[in-house]
């Protein structure tokens, strides 16, 4: 994977790192709307649910643009289940598998309407051609999921979650914070512009129905 030298990227904290600090709770007699905290076990009938619903909002869009508006095949759907995504978190949620893993939930009056997922990775710099320079790769944190239930989006749980995410990945190390989006999903894209991360210029195609491209964002922690 490569992204560009930290130094030349964006910080996620330029955006106004004071507001809705992850982890933040809410005062005495305040409603818990707006919370972000670590996943528990209880809650992976809520993530399955959360992450098949913001995927295929998000992949539904991106199939339309890039495809003159055909529609995401019905056998793609199938696969995206509730039932199905949530077998897959049980391990991340309940036994990561290493530091630098992590998984967390955004709540609105108690319910989950939210995940993030944070993983090691690094990030080797390059030139403005696209070269890698000499020297190590940089520490990083990859945001290997992130959605909100396209119910409750422009809340503010998106950026909540991203703000709680970099906010993990700093405390881990990493100096640079890298995410995977498919183009064409201009909620996602407006979130990830917002948070302060730019596109690094990589790029790779997905088989999804007639194929979807995932455009390679990053930010300097």
């Amino acid at each position: 994977m490569s992204s560009h030298h930290s130094h030349d990227l964006p910080s996620v904290f330029e955006t106004d790192p004071t507001a809705d600090l992850p982890g933040r709770r809410p005062e005495e007699g305040q409603p818990a709307a707006g919370f972000v905290r670590p996943a528990v076990v209880t809650d992976l009938e809520a993530i399955g649910r959360v992450h098949a619903a913001a995927m295929l909002a998000s992949l539904r869009q991106a199939h339309t643009v890039a495809h003159a508006g055909a529609v995401l095949p019905a056998g793609v759907e199938a696969m995206i289940a509730p039932a199905v995504l949530t077998a897959g978190w049980e391990q991340a949620v309940v036994e990561p598998s290493a530091p630098g893993h992590h998984v967390l939930v955004a709540t609105d009056a108690e319910a989950v309407v939210g995940l993030v997922a944070l993983a090691p990775t690094q990030g080797q710099a390059v030139d403005e051609q696209g070269t890698p320079a000499q020297g190590d790769p940089e520490p990083g944190a990859e945001v290997t999921a992130l959605g909100v239930d396209p119910a409750a989006q422009r809340c503010g749980h998106g950026s909540r979650l991203l703000a709680a995410a970099s906010d993990l990945a700093r405390a881990d190390g990493a100096q640079v914070m890298v995410v995977w989006a498919v183009r064409g999903d201009e909620s996602l894209e407006g979130l990830l512009t917002a948070a302060g991360m730019e596109r690094t210029g990589s790029w790779r195609e997905l088989p999804v129905g007639q194929g979807v491209v995932e455009d390679c964002w990053a930010a300097a922690l």
